[in-house]
């Protein structure tokens, strides 16, 4: 099936709103032929990929066999090439050994440089003798691909949207053979491929693509999927999450404050109450967001939420053994290109996130990178920790690289030299990265007297200041009335 016109704009204008060169036609850039840089050390004998579209969140997997072709050496690094498009949209990637399910190292190479794809090095768990073969499974999650298509529609009106990528698995090494299934949501949907040669299966919510034989590194061809998902497009714009640490009174104390957009195909008209009453369902079934959810800890108190103008119109918390269930719904439903911003609170016991190591006086602090929301993204991330005053030496450890980390003080009330605090920024982030980041310091027996005494020389001196203005006489001419008497 051969591109339409229609189509074929549609792809090179996606293409430029995934910052490529607005010069270049679709056809032009994933018909061009690349010679692969990395060494050629292995083979792939067989490849599956599937390729999820259910989600906002574009899901792929590629589970490869992958065969050491290297006369007599082993082989200790895989590469993985990520097209150069999707560079800024790709959110997470991992590998793990298909059979075993031992993780592996994935780290950025820097190495191997190429305009068109960026390569990421595996590092094999052990190294792979020549002639031998190991199952490597590589999962990445995408952000912000999928274009809504048209891009408004009416309240209770289903959204579609256009995903378009490479029908072959992109790869660093030739293939013997593979295949690449895509999942959409349901049957609606509509499958526009190029060239004509691609082989193509579709059924009900699947399109099969190939299986291919014979497939050259890095090989290129179009595919576009058209398809309907409804419910929101959550993205969260902004998220800064405050946390104060005291182990003078054993709290942890969490602020996070949200600025949320719904990224849905944006609302064709003006909102309708009256039809929002007759026909609730309908905007449930077409993008409007009509409610939140996060989880907080278990032994959380003191819960508060609040929005720009007082109290979110309905609150929901739920207990679960090993967590709380928070759901925020907002005063009217969020359709798509709308946003809100809120921000919740809540206090938590610190001995179930602070830790001493015997003997000495280093404290390590475990807490969550984010609160997930399902099936939602975080544009900007800033998480700043205030550590007890008197904390010293400090260093954060994170599961995975951020944008930056920046060590300063805090002055707040009560203090003498300030506290030590630590600010994570970060960008790009899915559920995916809700892991627990470390805070590393020192902090001695006797910084528990800081506090203390920092509070009763304060006082002190207001007393020491109150007698001293007590035996001062601001009378104005007193003296001089005594004598004229």
């Amino acid at each position: 099936m051969r591109l339409t016109t229609t189509t074929t704009t549609l792809v090179a204008t996606i293409i430029a709103a995934l910052s490529l060169t607005s010069s270049v036609h679709a056809e032009e850039f994933w018909s061009e032929k690349d010679v692969p840089i990395v060494p050629q050390t292995f083979k792939i004998t067989n490849l599956l990929r599937t390729l999820d579209l259910s989600k906002p969140i574009i899901r792929e997997i590629t589970s490869a066999a992958v065969l050491n072709t290297h006369a007599d050496q082993d082989q200790t690094d895989y590469y993985f090439p990520v097209d150069q498009a999707y560079s800024d949209n790709l959110a997470f990637i991992s590998a793990e050994n298909r059979k075993t399910k031992e993780v592996l190292e994935v780290t950025k190479d820097e190495e191997f440089y190429d305009p068109q794809f960026q390569y990421y090095k595996i590092k094999l768990a052990t190294p792979l003798p020549p002639g031998e073969k190991v199952q490597i499974t590589v999962r990445t999650s995408l952000t912000n691909v999928i274009r809504a298509f048209p891009t408004h529609v009416g309240q209770a009106e289903k959204q579609k949207f256009v995903f378009f990528g490479n029908p072959f698995a992109l790869t660093a090494y030739p293939a013997t053979k593979q295949k690449t299934t895509v999942i959409t949501p349901n049957s609606v949907l509509e499958v526009h491929e190029h060239p004509e040669e691609v082989d193509l299966v579709i059924k009900n919510n699947q399109v099969i693509l190939g299986p291919y034989n014979d497939v050259s590194s890095l090989e290129h061809g179009i595919f576009e999927v058209q398809y309907e998902l409804s419910g929101a497009i959550p993205h969260i714009r902004r998220l800064r999450r405050e946390i104060e640490v005291s182990q003078w009174g054993n709290n942890l104390a969490v602020e996070e404050h949200y600025n949320f957009v719904n990224r849905g195909a944006e609302l064709k008209g003006q909102f309708s109450r009256i039809d929002y009453q007759r026909n609730p369902m309908g905007v449930r079934e077409g993008n409007g967001a009509l409610g939140f959810q996060t989880k907080i800890p278990k032994l959380a108190r003191d819960i508060y939420y609040r929005d720009e103008i007082g109290n979110i119109s309905t609150s929901v918390i739920a207990h679960h053994p090993d967590h709380i269930q928070l759901m925020l719904k907002p005063r009217f439903p969020l359709f798509g290109g709308w946003n809100t911003t809120w921000y919740i609170g809540y206090n938590t016991p610190l001995d179930g996130y602070l830790r001493k190591i015997a003997g000495t006086d280093k404290h390590i602090l475990k807490v969550p990178v984010i609160s997930p929301m399902p099936d939602t993204t975080y544009e900007d991330v800033e998480i700043r920790i205030v550590l007890p005053e008197g904390a010293k030496n400090v260093k954060a450890v994170l599961p995975y690289e951020v944008d930056d980390i920046e060590y300063s003080t805090t002055k707040t009330y009560m203090d003498s030299a300030g506290r030590s605090t630590v600010t994570i920024l970060a960008s790009n982030l899915i559920e995916d990265h809700a892991q627990d980041l470390f805070v590393e310091y020192e902090f001695s027996q006797t910084s528990y007297l800081t506090k203390p005494l920092a509070a009763a020389t304060m006082l002190m001196a207001i007393y020491a200041t109150s007698i001293v203005f007590s035996r001062l006489d601001f009378k104005i001419g007193g003296s001089t009335l005594k004598k004229q008497k």
